[in-house]
C-alpha cells in the first residue's frame, strides 16, 4: 500500500518490519543525541519516525526499552568488530593494532550511539544501566585478553595492564570528538599514530 498526498509524518506506511524498525532506530538516535534522553519523549520519538503510537508500541514497549535496543545493536555490531580484528593478526601486536583501527572506525561511524551510551547511563534505571555496563565489559574484555596474551608470550611490559587498557580505549574513545574528514590526518592515519601510542603504552618490544 502506497501514501498518496500529506505529509510524511505521523503516517504509517505499509514496509517490511525491518525497515520500520531501522526508521525508528535512526529517529530515536538522532533525537536521543540532539536533545539528550531525559529531554526526549516517546510521542515526539513517534512523530519523528512517522508512526503512531500505537505502532511504535510494536517495537518498544517505553523510551527505555528503545534506548536499550539502540544500544544493543550498537554493542552487538561494535563487539562483532572488534572479535574479528582481534582474531587477525599473528602476533598480539598486529591484532591489537587491528583493535585499534577497528574501534576508532566504530567510534567515528557511530559517534553519536557511543555518546550516548557514555552520557546517559546516570538517568537509566538501575537494571537498564547494569545491562549496558555488562555489554561494555563484554567489550573490553576483548581488549584484555589481546593485552594478556601479550604479556603471557613477553611482547608486552606494561607497569599497569589493567590501566594501560583503559588509556588505550580512551586514546580511540576520544577521536569522535575532534576528528574531521578535511583535518590534517586520514582516519587510517590517526589509527596508525594511536596504534603505535598504545603499543608504547605497552612497552612492546
Amino acid at each position: 500500500m502506497k501514501r498518496t498526498g500529506g505529509s510524511a509524518k505521523n503516517v504509517d506506511v505499509a514496509e517490511p518490519p525491518s525497515s520500520t524498525e531501522q526508521r525508528l532506530m535512526e529517529a530515536a538516535g538522532a533525537l536521543f543525541a540532539s536533545k539528550g534522553y531525559s529531554a526526549v519523549g516517546i510521542r515526539e520519538i513517534a512523530r519523528e519516525a512517522g508512526l503512531t503510537i500505537g505502532s511504535l508500541y510494536h517495537y518498544a514497549s517505553s523510551k527505555e526499552d528503545l534506548f536499550l535496543k539502540l544500544m544493543r545493536r550498537n554493542y552487538a555490531r561494535v563487539t562483532a568488530r572488534a572479535r574479528e580484528a582481534a582474531a587477525t593478526g599473528s602476533t598480539p601486536a598486529e591484532r591489537l593494532a587491528n583493535l585499534v583501527r577497528a574501534h576508532v572506525l566504530a567510534e567515528v561511524s557511530d559517534s553519536e550511539v557511543w555518546r550516548l551510551n557514555r552520557s546517559e547511563l546516570e538517568v537509566i534505571s538501575p537494571e537498564a544501566r547494569a545491562e549496558l555496563v555488562a555489554l561494555r565489559d563484554e567489550f573490553e574484555q576483548i581488549w584484555r585478553r589481546v593485552i594478556e596474551d601479550g604479556v603471557a608470550d613477553g611482547s608486552f611490559a606494561p607497569e599497569d595492564p589493567v590501566l594501560a587498557r583503559f588509556s588505550i580505549i580512551q586514546m580511540c574513545n576520544g577521536v569522535a570528538l575532534w576528528y574531521r574528514p578535511d583535518g590534517r590526518l586520514t582516519l587510517d592515519e590517526i589509527s596508525d599514530v594511536i596504534s603505535r601510542q598504545a603499543l608504547a603504552l605497552l612497552r612492546a618490544g
